[in-house]
């Protein structure tokens, strides 16, 4: 989890064996049936703390992209086509989405800013009406 912790969602996905603290901990944790439990419980939950931390990365990178694109609105009369607009004079760089390493995804026609989420998948900003994480991606409104 320490080798981890700089990159993206989608490069510590590891899809051909589970995800485990280290060998030396697989070893203790896998001999018997209560050390497998053990051992898959512990990978759930970083797994989870994992996810929020990159919901949580993505939630200040979109803020920070929302301030941006209201100082460029209200220099312009009219929000940017492209997020690139905004560099260098609002954002020293397009910041990348957590969750695949890619720029973070922008649609001036829906006026939203969002990110693949934690399955990876670009959905093209789909979302729930309920919060910003609850849908495919996860998705601020740009609503000014």
């Amino acid at each position: 989890m320490v080798s981890n912790a700089g990159k993206s969602y989608y490069d510590q996905m590891d899809l051909s064996e589970p995800k485990h603290f280290s060998t030396g901990w697989t070893i203790i944790f896998t001999e018997n049936a209560v050390g497998k439990i053990l051992s898959n419980v512990a990978g759930v939950s970083l797994n989870s703390a994992s996810t929020k931390k990159f919901q949580e990365t993505f939630s200040v990178k979109g803020t920070e992209l929302l301030l941006a694109l209201k100082v460029y609105k209200n220099d312009n009369g009219s929000l940017p086509d492209t997020l690139d607009k905004l560099v260098p004079n609002y954002i020293s760089g397009v910041p990348l989405d957590p969750f695949d390493g890619k720029p973070i995804r922008y649609s001036a026609e829906k006026k939203i800013i969002y990110s693949v989420g934690s399955n990876l998948i670009d959905d093209g900003g789909s979302s729930s009406d309920a919060n910003w994480q609850s849908g495919n991606d996860l998705v601020f409104k740009v609503d000014f």
